[in-house]
């Protein structure tokens, strides 16, 4: 599976294990295990948590509207 095509758990999951789940945790100040659950696929993580774990790492999310192919 490409980076594109990775879920967004499976993304913010790849940067906590580097960093270590439990110092994460510690760091946000969210239960270990919770933070567990949230980063299983399909777990229908919070914009919240989502927000709060790239803050953590250094990342934005941002939505940018597509150029129309008039515009191209």
């Amino acid at each position: 599976m490409s980076a594109k095509e990775q879920s967004i758990e499976a993304i913010l999951r790849g940067l906590v294990k580097k960093e270590g789940l439990t110092k994460v945790a510690r760091d946000l100040g969210i239960d270990h295990a919770s933070l567990h659950r949230s980063l299983r696929d399909g777990s229908n993580l919070k914009w919240e948590r989502i927000k709060k774990l790239l803050d953590y790492f250094g990342y934005e999310f941002r939505i940018v509207k597509k150029k129309s192919e008039s515009q191209i």
